[in-house]
């Protein structure tokens, strides 16, 4: 299955790291924890968001020594484009 990711929610208001999101919401308006989004992309599931140009990001999960997982995009030659540049709720 393959997911949007259309808003997020940090778990401090000022986070500026991705590992700082707790919660995403989806483009269906579901609303996840970054734990649940972490194993099913562990399951073979994908997650993306489309950023203000109409481009597809997909997401990975990090493994975090010493916390949980978190997750982020997939690098590429831009750093516009993530989690972090999507509304909050």
């Amino acid at each position: 299955m393959v997911y949007e990711i259309v808003q997020v929610r940090l778990g401090n208001p000022y986070g500026t790291t991705e590992d700082r999101i707790t919660e995403v919401k989806l483009s269906t308006g579901n609303v996840q924890t970054v734990r649940d989004v972490v194993n099913y992309i562990n399951s073979y599931h994908e997650y993306y968001f489309t950023d203000r140009n109409g481009n597809q990001t997909y997401v990975e999960a990090v493994p975090f020594q010493g916390r949980s997982s978190y997750i982020r995009t997939k690098p590429n030659q831009t750093t516009t484009d993530n989690l972090l540049s999507l509304t909050r709720f």
